[in-house]
């Protein structure tokens, strides 16, 4: 059986070398250096030649045990030599281990985005500082990304699912509709009122059923649209399924 080396162990399948390791009483830190091939300038792709010069980044990785870890990474600068490039210099990212703008690692950023997706904002905080990570509820927030949401949305959904979320807690509001058969967000409206809505509707008929809270400017929007022509479903009692209508 072939013995592993330390790289293996710390940072298997990522392009460094480890030069250094100081062992404290909670704290890991771990000297490294990237050994990949030239990088790619990130505005025109292509692969750098020159290295311009040299500089050490800390990275907060994923803790080991009890331990704290620390990597402080050295990393190139390259120089652009495309012509047409606005870039004269860049620096290398190691891929698994660093991004650009980040202070985590990969891998610690990671883990991060999942407890945020779980638990939200401060029970997420909570848990990492059990975890002996440090990241508040902003950071926490902050690594979470918005889905997608398509240029156009389409012109005839089976059903419609509408609630309100916050831009602001407390102060500003904004509707946002799903596909609720297909599981995807379809539009984001900038307001919570039902002019807005029934303008929604009336652009996009055809729902047969409409999902919605019993907030009454969502109410009032399915009743507004479905005397139009073209109207979405009939408007019903919120919480029957089974017939067109709002439920």
């Amino acid at each position: 059986m072939a013995s592993k080396t330390v790289e293996d162990v710390l940072f298997p399948g990522i392009d460094v070398r480890v030069e250094r390791i100081i062992d404290s009483s909670d704290t890991l830190l771990v000297e490294a250096v990237s050994t990949g091939r030239p990088g790619r300038c990130p505005a025109c792709r292509k692969q750098a030649r020159r290295v311009h010069s040299s500089y050490q980044r800390t990275l907060d990785e994923r803790p080991l045990g009890s331990r704290l870890v620390v990597v402080r990474l050295r990393v190139r600068r390259y120089f652009c030599d495309h012509r047409s490039c606005s870039r004269r210099t860049f620096v290398e990212q190691v891929p698994g281990l660093s991004e650009r703008h980040r202070r985590s690692s990969t891998g610690l950023t990671g883990w991060l985005r999942s407890i945020a997706v779980e638990f939200g904002g401060r029970p997420a905080a909570r848990l990492c500082r059990r975890l002996r990570v440090a990241a508040g509820r902003t950071r926490l927030l902050r690594l979470l990304t918005a889905p997608p949401v398509p240029d156009r949305a389409p012109r005839v959904l089976g059903v419609l699912g509408v609630d309100e979320f916050a831009f602001r807690k407390g102060c500003t509001y904004g509707t946002v509709l799903v596909d609720v058969e297909a599981g995807r967000v379809v539009d984001v409206l900038p307001d919570r009122t039902s002019e807005t809505f029934a303008a929604w509707l009336t652009d996009h008929p055809g729902a047969e059923i409409i999902c919605r809270d019993r907030a009454t400017a969502y109410s009032k929007a399915v009743k507004e649209a479905a005397r139009t022509p073209g109207r979405p479903g009939r408007p019903g009692r919120p919480g029957r399924p089974g017939r067109p209508g709002s439920r």
